[in-house]
């Protein structure tokens, strides 16, 4: 693997992207599957991680799996590493503070204390809070099958957080634990947008090598603190595989068939596969937690579910 100054022109990505579409590859479908489910997984890995370790080491812990998975990747595929220009230098940066550093805060904290499904059942939110980001910015007119999708999964969303009890919503019930789970899903929505508006030119394996490499650092910061505050914790072989598998698969693996796909058949079809997730959470985390599901959280996250489906229909539409 090397490190270089990309050299591509417009008509060489065009042209790539055409010959990327005009077939799809086998098992691309398999492979968008799978990496639905390492993403559930890494709600029950990172619920385990939260009640054993401090929350900002365990993520500064898993991405260095993550970059040593993509350092790896790279070299076992023969694929470059190109070094950033200033631009793209601040747009690892940005997607570094968002989708690593101020997503994983919020992740870790609120596993310590909302149940695994519940977190899943509350981040299938995220793309439709996206969706609402999007249209704002742009100035565009909604369907009425937009905002009826919108509204479906506002309100599942609302009745998983409220565990069903409207009243003591509007009085304060909510907890701290779902609190920082929503700050996560704005941080994601961040992430998106600065990948959506400024990340084009920026080839999708470096981007998300040096996005990750960014949050790291920052994560690394608090981290440090940490440390010293409590010292290096005891971890057994079970907190080094849940690292692994969330740094390995949950994140290397997963982001670069994500990013495949999406270049192979186009954002919107692949987008479809991430309402596999909270899925997947939430019976991962039945089967290996031993978490029960109340109504409200189960109820809730099928019309967050339906929703964004919904919406998604719509914008193919």
């Amino acid at each position: 693997m090397t490190v270089s100054q990309p050299a591509l022109g417009a008509n060489h990505v065009a042209s790539s992207s055409e010959q990327m579409k005009q077939a799809v590859p086998g098992g691309l479908y398999l492979r968008l599957v799978l990496t639905t489910f390492f993403w559930g997984g890494t709600f029950i890995a990172g619920r385990f991680l939260a009640q054993s370790m401090p929350h900002f080491l365990a993520a500064t812990l898993r991405f260095c799996f993550a970059l040593l998975g993509l350092l790896l990747y790279a070299l076992g595929t023969g694929q470059r590493l190109y070094w950033p220009d200033r631009r793209q230098w601040g747009v690892a940066l940005a997607l570094g503070a968002s989708g690593i550093f101020a997503y994983n805060a919020g992740f870790f904290a609120g596993l310590a204390q909302v149940a695994a499904s519940r977190a899943a059942l509350l981040v299938a939110a995220s793309p439709v809070i996206t969706l609402c980001t999007v249209q704002w910015l742009n100035r565009a007119a909604w369907s009425a099958r937009q905002i009826s999708g919108v509204l479906l999964s506002f309100c599942g969303a609302v009745l998983v957080v409220s565990h069903g009890d409207l009243a003591g919503l509007l009085h304060g019930a909510v907890g701290q634990g779902e609190l920082f789970i929503f700050g996560a899903v704005v941080a994601w929505v961040v992430y998106t947008l600065v990948m959506r508006y400024y990340a084009r030119g920026f080839e999708a394996l470096s981007m998300t090598f040096f996005a990750i490499l960014c949050g790291t650092l920052l994560l690394a910061v608090p981290a440090g603190g940490e440390l010293v505050a409590t010292g290096w914790p005891a971890l057994g072989w079970q907190a080094w595989l849940a690292l692994a598998y969330m740094g390995l698969l949950g994140t290397s693996l997963a982001f670069v068939w994500y990013s495949q796909a999406v270049a192979v058949i186009g954002a919107a079809r692949a987008t479809q596969f991430t309402n596999l997730v909270p899925v997947f959470g939430v019976l991962l985390s039945v089967l290996l937690l031993g978490e029960s599901l109340v109504w409200s959280s189960l109820g809730g996250g099928l019309l967050v579910v339906a929703g964004v489906m919904w919406v998604n229909r719509a914008a193919r539409s």
